[in-house]
Formats: structure tokens, C-alpha cells, sequence
């Protein structure tokens, strides 16, 4: 072979001819595999899940992260024992990962709500740190340019129209103070007030139409302008009643006119008619009931008030199951009830009810049961009662709601069984929402009570005869009566026994050797989101009670009526009525052991953690006891446990479990851990609602 070298070869060696056009697409190819591998790599990245350990907010953070994590749709994953429990049962919380689609909308949802509370010119910009290694990742949020501008002036517009007192109660509901941050929520609940009351005085078809901001980012201030229609001012006409149904025949229109309480001439005013609804509804009459204003045939400033509604049978016969926490302790029994409708005419109800239950089910006998409730048998405590119950919705030609009740009622625990029997009248008053005591019940009780006692296998019998006036007085402020999350509540009771019957013995020159006393007792309970999050909430309550003697031997007062602690509304490490005091009594010549205070002191707090709608769970401590007066009180006798509980969320309460840990005995000072754990120190409760 020859060596030469030509323009066809090198080295003699002979190529083929490429053409340009094939070298670049053979390189396309060779771009388009690279490309497509490193896509599928990165899908296969993307693919990954991160569990999502960590949010945080950086920068100029104006709130609390727990509120700014509350309104962003990406969560922190939770807690590993929430995380275990998820994994075997519908208990618990799933992980939480990252999701990439929702880095942009959470920063834009943060965005909105500092814009909304002032930072007009706010600047939120997201950033992700992932580990590979781990499969985590976390999310931080830097936010600047965040100061906050306050309230300038308020202007509102289109209220021209109006009365002028009228006027002058919505410029005073916006008379924000200007020292103030903007809040639009501060704007919106003041809007919200001032179509309320239009509403309430006469102008029905009153509405918000739109505000505008004037953002003044250099001296930081907002100037707020609110534009309202409050539209014509109306008054009531007549009120019409359609109504149907299996016992419309019977209920006269006439009667239903009473109960709605609204006359022809009156201003419409939007709460009274949602209160006469309610009292509708309350006659048990209906099935389903509207109450409002007839807009088609309004004429000038008339409107009439139209009441369709669907009235049922007036006779039921309903067997019931029965769940509840009387006496502080969760009974579970049986009843029935009839019901009477229209009874006797003017919307009244009938309802005789008979039912009783078992407080201690996990310890009783069964196989005793039907001769369980003799004072000598200590295997079952519970009730059993029988009441009968007229109701009134329209009481005095006003909106009062009177209760006539007779009843009896057999109570057995561990000593004694205590039965009763007698009569109640109750008036419960209607009161406006915005008055600060919106509950009012006053009523007047007789009762013939019977205690009867086993004292070293003898009975020994106490019988005494109470008339009792009393008062409950209510101020709900809670946002939610089964679950609250923010707002408080307050009870007062007040009770006076005997003054009558003294003062009738008097009257004819009668001895009266009976006790007069009074009881008074409040209780407070306070709810509040923690850090704004409405799924962690701290919850408090306190109650105080006193009873006293003013004439007469205090220790003559009835058990019945003397305060106990413990139970599962109560100190829940303890069982039902189990922190009481004793004393000593002489009952012909018969030496007996009664038990109960005459002063109570008794708080509780809680952690309350929802962990979806249905599940949460619960951090409780509580403390207190009951003691022969207050004089008696004393640091070294408060009780104290902690707990921890479990509820479910059913459309109608929570039922709640708790599991109670006395951590301060004052009966049994033996070191804590040197009790035995399931007799002494640990103690189960179930029961309905929460437990304030």
C-alpha cells in the first residue's frame, strides 16, 4: 500500500463523504436524548414527595406565624404521634407534603391579608429549601416593605335619608380611633352593625354598596369611605298566616298572631321577627316554620308579615334513649315520653316523661339491677324520675315562657337514697341579644324530699318540706353554644328556701322549726383562639358557690341542696360527688354521717386541639373542692389533677372521653407514687358536650 495523502484521505486512509446537513441532524438527535434525559431525571425529582417539616416568615412579620399559618393552604406536617395514630386508623393526621402549585397562591393569600390590615405596599417572596437525602423540605416566606398605615378619617355616605338619632348611632359606630392600625375586619364588623341596625329600625331592604380606601403610603394613613343604601323605612301592615299540615285545623290564627307578638302599625324591626320565630318554634306546633316580610305586597311604607308554616300532629308517643351528666357524672338510662300539643288551647304543651339511668355502668350488677335501688344494695347508683310538664310560650300577653312541672324523682349513691317529689313554676324571660344578661329565668319550687340512710344496717329517715324562690341569670358571649372557640359566659343562681313557709306559719301563729337559707353561685367560663389559630383554643372556667343559714340549724340543710366537686364536669380526676365534706347529725337520738358543702370553689383549664372536624383532643388541669363554709378554706385541701381527653364531633355535641390523674389528694397525702395507680390516682369519664 502507498502512502500518500490527497484531499480525498489521510494517511491513505479513505472516508466516506458526510454532508453538512447529516452532521447536524445527527447532533439534533444527540441534543434531543441529552434533553429528554435530563427531563425524565428531573420529573423523577419532582416526582418525589417532600415532606413539607417547616414554615417560617421572615422579615418584617407584622403577625403571629400561628396566625399567618392558619390562612395559607400548604401545613407544616404534624406531630409524629398524630402522624403513628393516621397510620393504622382514621385517628391522627396524615403527613403534609410540598406542593410547588401552591408556593404562588400562599404568598399571594399573605399578600392580601397584610394589605388588608395596612401594609399597602407589602412585598411577599417565597423560598424552598429542600434536603434529598431526607425527602424534607421547608418553606419561608420573606415579607417586606410591611409597615402598617392607621385609621384617617370616616366618611359615611347615603345615610342622608334617615332618622336623624338614626344617623347619629351609625357615626358613632364608626368612630374608629384614629391611633388605630387599618384592619378591614374592624371596617366590616362596623358595616355589619350599621345594616343590623337599619335593619331593626324600619328599613328592611338596607344593604352595604361599597367603600373606598384613600392609601396615603407616605404618612401612612387610610382614609375610609363607606357607601350605604339604607333604602325606605317600613312599618308592619298586618301579619297573614298560611299554615298546613296534619293538625293545621287546630291551632287558631288568631292564637299564632298572639304568639308572633308583632301589632299593625309597629316599625319592622328584623330581631324581634327572628325572636318570634324562634317562639314559634318553641310551641313545638310546627315541623317547619318562615316568618318574614311579604315584599310583593308592600304598599307605600307597609309591608305585611307572612307566617307559612307546617303543623304536625298534636299527639306523640316517643320511646327515648338516654345520655347525660346530671350530678356531675355521665348517666346512661331509658324513658318515654307523650307529648300533647295545643293543650287546652293557647299554644300550650304537654309533655309527661318518665326515664331513669345508671351512673356507675362500667362497675355495676346487672344481675341486680331490678332490686338495685334499695338503700341496702351499694352495686348501682342512679336515678329514676317521672315528670309531667305544661308549657306556655305566651305568658301576661307578653313574651314570657312559663313552665308548670310536677315531678319525682328517686336518687341513689353510695349511702342514702334520696327522693322528692313536688311542683315548679318557671317564667323564662325573652331578652334582647345585646343586653349583658340575655338569659332570665325566675321561679318558685316546693319540694317534699326524703333521705334515708344506712347507718350500721339500720334506715334512718330525714324528711323536710323546701319552698324555694330562685333566679338564673345568663350572659352568653361564646360565638358557639356546643364548641366555642372565642367570647365567655356567665351564670348566676341565687335561691331563697323556707322565708315563705316561715312567714305563712307566722301568719297563723304556727311553730315553724325548719331552716331558712340562701344559695348563690357563679360561674364563669372564658374561650380564646391561641395565637389566632382556631383549632388550638384555651378554654378557663372558675365557679364559686355559697350557701348559708340565716335562721335556723345550717346542718339541717338537705344534702341535696349542699355543693360536691368531682365528676366529669368537675375535678375529673376524681369521681362524681366525691370531694365533699362530712358532718355529724343527730336524728332521733341516732347519730348520722351527711355529706356535702356549703361553699365551693372549683376551676379548670384547658388545651383544645382540633385535629380535623370530627376528632380532638384535649389538655386539661383542675382543682378545688367543697368545704363547711368559707371560713374552712384552706390551701392544703384544694385538689388537684391533669388529664388528657379525647373528643368526637358529632353533628349534634362532642362526646368526650377523659382519662383524670389526681396529682394533689387532700384525703390521701401517701406519696403519688407510692398509691396504687388504677385505685388511687387514675379515673375515667365519659360524657356528652364538652365539659364548659
Amino acid at each position: 500500500m502507498k502512502n500518500t495523502a490527497d484531499s480525498d484521505g489521510i494517511l491513505g486512509i479513505q472516508f466516506p463523504v458526510i454532508c453538512s446537513k447529516t452532521i447536524r441532524f445527527r447532533l439534533l438527535v444527540i441534543v434531543l436524548f441529552l434533553l429528554l434525559g435530563l427531563s425524565g431525571k428531573l420529573q423523577a425529582q419532582d416526582s418525589t414527595a417532600y415532606e413539607l417539616m417547616k414554615i417560617s416568615f421572615k422579615g418584617e412579620v407584622n403577625f403571629s406565624n400561628a396566625s399567618l399559618k392558619s390562612i395559607i393552604r400548604s401545613q407544616e406536617t404534624p406531630f409524629w404521634l398524630w402522624k403513628f395514630l393516621n397510620s393504622f386508623s382514621s385517628l391522627g393526621k396524615a403527613p403534609s407534603y410540598y406542593d410547588t402549585t401552591l408556593i404562588d397562591i400562599d404568598a399571594k393569600i399573605i399578600k392580601e391579608f397584610y394589605i388588608a390590615n395596612g401594609s399597602f405596599t407589602v412585598v411577599v417572596t417565597p423560598e424552598v429549601h429542600k434536603d434529598l437525602k431526607k425527602h424534607e423540605a421547608e418553606i419561608i416566606y420573606n415579607i417586606s416593605h410591611a409597615s402598617r398605615s392607621k385609621f384617617g378619617s370616616f366618611a359615611i355616605e347615603g345615610i342622608d335619608s334617615v332618622k336623624q338619632n338614626l344617623q347619629t348611632d351609625i357615626r358613632e359606630i364608626f368612630s374608629i380611633d384614629s391611633s388605630q392600625f387599618y384592619a378591614q375586619q374592624s371596617v366590616k364588623g362596623s358595616i355589619d352593625m350599621s345594616v343590623s341596625l337599619l335593619e331593626n329600625n324600619g328599613h328592611l331592604s338596607a344593604k352595604y354598596d361599597s367603600s373606598v380606601i384613600i392609601k396615603d403610603t407616605i404618612k401612612k394613613i387610610a382614609d375610609v369611605s363607606v357607601f350605604m343604601s339604607p333604602g325606605k323605612s317600613y312599618t308592619i301592615s298586618k301579619v297573614e298566616i298560611e299554615k298546613k299540615g296534619e293538625g293545621a285545623a287546630k291551632v287558631d290564627e288568631q292564637l299564632l298572631r298572639d304568639i308572633v307578638g308583632i301589632h299593625d302599625g309597629e316599625i319592622y324591626n328584623l330581631e324581634k321577627i327572628r325572636q318570634s320565630q324562634v317562639r314559634l318554634f318553641r310551641t313545638g306546633l310546627f315541623t317547619s316554620i318562615i316568618l318574614g316580610p311579604k315584599l310583593a305586597d308592600t304598599s307605600g311604607n307597609t309591608v305585611p308579615l307572612l307566617l307559612n308554616g307546617t303543623i304536625g300532629p298534636m299527639n306523640e308517643l316517643a320511646p327515648e334513649l338516654l345520655m347525660n351528666n346530671q350530678q356531675n357524672t355521665f348517666n346512661v338510662g331509658f324513658g318515654a315520653s307523650y307529648s300533647r300539643k295545643n293543650f287546652l288551647g293557647m299554644a300550650r304543651k304537654l309533655t309527661v316523661t318518665g326515664n331513669s339511668g345508671i351512673s356507675n355502668l362500667f362497675q355495676a350488677n346487672f344481675k341486680n339491677l331490678l332490686n338495685a335501688f334499695s338503700v341496702y344494695d351499694t352495686s348501682v347508683f342512679g336515678y329514676i324520675e317521672g315528670t309531667a310538664r305544661i308549657e306556655q310560650p305566651y305568658v301576661f300577653n307578653r313574651p314570657i315562657l312559663g313552665i308548670l312541672d310536677g315531678y319525682y324523682k328517686l336518687n341513689k349513691d353510695v349511702t342514702s337514697n334520696k327522693r322528692s317529689y313536688g311542683g315548679k313554676l318557671s317564667f323564662e324571660f325573652e331578652l334582647p341579644t345585646y343586653t349583658f344578661i340575655n338569659y332570665l329565668s325566675a321561679y318558685y319550687n316546693f319540694e317534699v324530699l326524703n333521705e334515708v340512710y344506712l347507718q350500721k344496717g339500720n334506715t334512718i329517715s330525714l324528711d323536710e318540706s323546701l319552698s324555694i324562690l330562685g333566679a338564673d341569670m345568663k350572659s352568653f358571649r361564646a360565638n358557639d353554644p356546643i364548641s366555642p372557640t372565642h367570647g365567655y359566659n356567665l351564670t348566676f343562681l341565687f335561691e331563697e328556701a323556707n322565708l315563705e313557709s316561715y312567714l305563712f306559719s307566722k301568719l297563723f301563729h304556727k311553730p315553724y322549726s325548719g331552716t331558712l337559707f340562701y344559695k348563690l353561685s357563679a360561674t364563669t367560663a372564658f374561650y380564646a383562639p391561641i395565637i389566632g389559630n382556631q383549632n388550638h383554643i384555651f378554654a378557663w372556667k372558675m365557679k364559686i358557690g355559697h350557701l348559708q343559714a340565716y335562721s335556723g340549724d345550717q346542718r339541717s340543710i338537705p344534702s341535696t341542696r349542699k355543693f360536691t366537686a368531682g365528676g366529669s364536669n368537675s375535678l375529673r380526676g376524681w369521681k362524681a360527688r366525691e370531694l365533699a365534706p362530712t358532718q355529724e347529725i343527730t336524728v332521733l337520738g341516732e347519730k348520722v354521717i351527711v355529706t356535702g358543702g356549703t361553699f365551693l370553689l372549683e376551676a379548670s383549664l384547658e388545651y383544645r386541639y382540633h385535629l380535623s372536624k370530627e376528632i380532638g383532643v384535649v389538655f386539661f388541669n383542675d382543682f378545688g373542692n367543697s368545704w363547711l363554709g368559707y371560713k374552712s378554706l384552706q390551701g392544703k385541701d384544694i385538689a388537684f389533677n391533669t388529664g388528657f381527653g379525647v373528643r368526637y364531633f358529632t353533628p349534634f355535641a362532642p362526646v368526650r372521653v377523659d382519662f383524670g390523674f389526681k396529682i394533689y389528694d387532700p384525703n390521701n397525702l401517701k406519696p403519688l407514687f407510692k398509691k396504687a395507680f388504677f385505685l388511687n390516682v387514675f379515673e375515667f369519664q365519659f360524657g356528652i358536650g364538652e365539659a364548659f
